[in-house]
């Protein structure tokens, strides 16, 4: 007989461990555990997303500042700021 069969032949008369009984309490409860948490998980993230929004409108109005004003941008314009030219130009 090769090791391995040995080895298996020995491994068959040695008696089940008392745990193994009780394995399938524990898988079963892991697996309750994990539904419960994946249940709760759309309430705790609708949560977060209405505390965010909370928050920002209430640093929103903390702002003293006036509201930037977008100016109009062509990219025909001869005062583009975004063009290469003046991108790429060195100002001292």
């Amino acid at each position: 007989m090769p090791d391995f069969d040995q080895a298996l032949f020995r491994l068959r008369t040695l008696p089940v461990p008392a745990g193994l009984a009780e394995i399938d309490a524990a898988v079963f409860a892991g697996l309750a555990r994990s539904r419960r948490e994946a249940a709760a998980a759309p309430r705790l993230t609708g949560f977060a997303v209405a505390a965010a929004l909370v928050m920002g409108m209430v640093a929103g109005g903390f702002s003293s500042s006036e509201p930037a004003v977008a100016q109009p941008i062509s990219p025909f314009a001869s005062d583009n700021p975004l063009a290469p030219s003046t991108l790429l130009a060195v100002h001292p």
